[in-house]
C-alpha cells in the first residue's frame, strides 16, 4: 500500500512540474480590440473576459497567473500553414520536448524567413493556444533567440 501512495505522489510530482503543468492558456478576443498594430503585429489593446488579460505580444486573453519561461534548442521552420489560420507560421522542432509554435515580433518573423531549417536557442514564455480544428497548441512568446553553431 506504501508503494502505491509514493508512486502516486511521484507521479504528481512529475506531472506538476513538467512545463505544461503550469501554462498559461490564450484564446482569441470575443471583444472590442483597437485597429493599431504593435511590434508583434496584433492590437495594442483588446478586451477579455474577467479571468482573462490581454497579453499584446500573443494577441490572446491569457489565463491570469503566473508566467513560465522556457528554453529549447531545435530547427526552425517558417511560413507553415494550416486549417483556418491555426498557426504562428514558425516552429521549433526540437529533440526531445516536441515541437512549439513561435510568437515572434514582425522583426524577427522577416528575419526567420530567411533563415528556414537553421537551429536556433529559443528562450520565452510558453502558453498553451485553444483553437478550434487542432484543439490546444504549444507555443513560445518568443523573449530570446540565437543561432546556433
Amino acid at each position: 500500500m506504501k508503494t502505491i501512495s509514493i508512486m502516486a505522489v511521484l507521479l504528481t510530482l512529475l506531472v506538476c512540474s513538467s512545463p505544461l503543468a503550469a501554462t498559461r492558456t490564450g484564446q482569441r478576443s470575443v471583444g472590442i480590440c483597437t485597429s493599431d498594430f504593435n511590434l508583434w503585429g496584433h492590437s495594442s489593446q483588446c478586451s477579455c473576459d474577467q479571468s482573462k488579460v490581454y497579453d499584446q505580444r500573443a494577441g490572446l486573453c491569457l489565463e491570469d497567473k503566473e508566467a513560465v519561461e522556457i528554453t529549447v534548442q531545435g530547427a526552425v521552420s517558417a511560413g507553415l500553414a494550416a486549417i483556418g489560420g491555426e498557426t504562428t507560421g514558425f516552429e521549433i522542432k526540437t529533440q526531445a520536448e516536441g515541437s512549439y509554435e513561435l510568437i515572434l515580433k514582425v522583426v524577427d518573423q522577416e528575419k526567420l524567413s530567411t533563415l528556414d531549417g537553421m537551429w536556433f536557442e529559443v528562450v520565452g514564455e510558453i502558453i498553451t493556444i485553444e483553437s478550434v480544428e487542432r484543439k490546444e497548441r504549444k507555443a513560445i512568446i518568443v523573449d530570446n533567440l540565437a543561432v546556433l553553431e
